[in-house]
């Protein structure tokens, strides 16, 4: 498989450097841009080193042709998954797909498919382990395989005939418990602005008073909280200032 390495500028926008904790993840994503490039969403997330519009990347992106762009480095974090945690455990590929239903057309799942296969093969990973950005944090993302969860299964089984692995036939393994226990957040009496990062550099959001939400961990002395978008099924992750709504 040919991989064209155009790594993202060092940033804390699209690339900080942090290395991984060890990879146990594939994140699979599509590009939520009908008809667009592997290189122009590449050329994307490179520019949020100056645009400072948000805080976007991932390791790899599958173009319409089946191209294949290498952003970050395996060992490096890039921010795919809306998760600070899952984010320093997996690999996130961002695939494009043609038209808004989001199927992808042939050559670039198949290059899905090689590359999940190829990654798998050098972490030891199984197929259950590559998931969609949805088992994260329930958006809708990829979309093709959130609206047709068969659809998913068959990929993975694909990725699983190339590793000569068993076949599966749920799309999602039924977990045992987590490394990644859930607290709530409640808000106190005032509206809670969140932000994109822990250096409240970038206003993303807010939560009403006494609004409850997930909460993922406290990192850098910012709560990371879930919250629902009004009016939607879509959830959006940031960070809160005030830490004594952990609970």
């Amino acid at each position: 498989m040919n991989i064209e390495e155009r790594l993202l500028t060092i940033s804390h926008y699209c690339r900080s450097g942090e290395r991984q904790n060890g990879i146990q993840k594939i994140v699979v994503h599509w590009v939520g841009n009908a008809g667009s490039s592997a290189l122009g969403n590449r050329n994307y997330f490179n520019s949020l080193a100056t645009s400072h519009k948000t805080s976007a990347s991932s390791h790899y992106i599958i173009g319409l042709n089946g191209e294949v762009i290498r952003c970050i480095p395996e060992n490096e974090v890039a921010f795919h998954s809306g998760s600070y945690s899952m984010n320093r455990k997996s690999i996130g590929i961002e695939t494009c797909h043609p038209d808004w239903n989001g199927k992808f057309a042939d050559s670039t799942y198949n290059s899905l498919v090689e590359l999940c296969a190829d990654i798998c093969r050098r972490y030891n990973l199984t197929v259950n382990h590559i998931i969609r950005h949805y088992d994260v944090t329930g958006k809708d993302c990829p979309r093709y395989y959130v609206q047709n969860p068969n659809e998913w299964v068959k990929f993975k089984n694909d990725v699983a005939k190339k590793l000569g692995q068993a076949t599966v036939s749920v799309a999602v393994e039924e977990m045992k418990g987590s490394d990644e226990p859930v607290k709530r957040y409640k808000n106190g009496s005032t509206k809670e602005t969140i932000y994109a990062d822990t250096g409240l550099t970038k206003v993303i959001g807010s939560l009403s008073p006494y609004e409850e939400c997930d909460c993922f961990g406290i990192f850098n002395n910012r709560p990371m909280v879930r919250y629902k978008i009004d009016g939607t099924s879509n959830y959006k992750i940031g960070f809160a200032v005030w830490t004594g709504g952990v609970r």
